[in-house]
């Protein structure tokens, strides 16, 4: 059965001639704008109400301000938030991601793990915990910018189960983004201060993405798709066309021949994928490949 979130996330390239105030502001209106989008989760970027490329107090000063109204959007909308914010805790200085529920409650927060060395000159200290939070629609992580360049990060959360991995940064990304997102077969949605926010597949491929002329975009990911290696599939060919025979289009399948992978999803409520990779022995991707490391370390021994 298909379990479909409803995503959108922002991007900055037009705010980023806006200080403080003024940048909050425009954020809030955004977030007004695609409020009839009905989104089960929108992405903000990193320290996004801040002076543009500054490690500054201002997020500091406007805290109480920025977790009021953001609190206030989420509930109104009846959609989860996730926004950037320098934060101090105990005194302690941190590059933060909050999380809003739906009902406009603070519930989560991840303090970033890498700090540039930027922000470790100016205080910013590290964080200690890669947390993944349990939402309604499923099991949601968050990395921050510089993050990217450490792959533990990533791989901490595929192991504590994420579906969908949110990315708030101050640039693009680019590429690395993708590969994250194939080699964990879950979802990574980027929320930048320049042009290219963007939803990215299991596949690892861009599914939606902002521009230099709009500064939202919007999608539907199914969490329940699953990627799959041919070698999962003895005869895959037939086993596809079985499938395809058997559910019609309750189901849709994608093939990547050059990858030697390919995905599938359930389009009825009434047919669950476990159905289906019991019906066909299947294992997806990332199992697939764990019975064959378990199967390589037997040889070793």
């Amino acid at each position: 059965m298909p379990r479909n979130v409803h995503v959108c996330t922002l991007s900055g390239a037009v705010m980023q001639s806006r200080p403080g105030e003024r940048k909050l502001k425009a954020y809030l209106d955004l977030l007004d704008d695609v409020a009839s989008l009905r989104p089960d989760i929108v992405c903000l970027p990193e320290v996004f109400a801040d002076e543009s490329g500054g490690v500054t107090v201002r997020s500091d000063e406007i805290g109480e301000t920025m977790i009021a109204e953001l609190g206030a959007r989420a509930k109104n909308m009846g959609s989860y938030i996730i926004a950037g914010a320098f934060e101090q805790i105990d005194g302690i200085k941190y590059n933060a991601a909050w999380l809003f529920g739906r009902d406009g409650a603070l519930i989560g927060r991840y303090h970033k793990n890498h700090p540039t060395t930027g922000e470790m000159d100016k205080g910013v200290h590290t964080g200690t915990d890669v947390p993944v939070f349990d939402t309604d629609f499923g099991r949601i992580g968050v990395t921050i910018c510089f993050d990217i360049g450490w792959p533990a990060v990533w791989n901490e959360l595929a192991d504590k189960g994420a579906e969908l991995v949110v990315w708030p940064s101050a640039y693009d990304g680019g590429f690395p983004l993708q590969t994250y997102a194939y080699r964990h077969s879950y979802y990574v949605v980027s929320s930048v201060w320049t042009n290219h926010s963007k939803i990215i597949d299991k596949t690892g491929r861009v599914l939606h993405s902002t521009s230099r002329w709009q500064g939202w975009t919007y999608g539907v990911v199914d969490l329940e798709k699953e990627l799959f290696h041919v070698g999962a599939a003895r005869h895959e060919d037939r086993i596809i066309r079985s499938i395809l025979r058997k559910y019609g289009r309750d189901v849709t399948i994608e093939s990547f021949s050059e990858e030697d992978m390919f995905t599938l999803e359930s389009n009825n409520d009434a047919l669950p994928m476990s159905k289906i990779k019991e019906e066909f022995n299947l294992l997806n991707y990332r199992d697939f490949h764990k019975y064959n490391t378990e199967l390589q370390m037997k040889m070793i021994r």
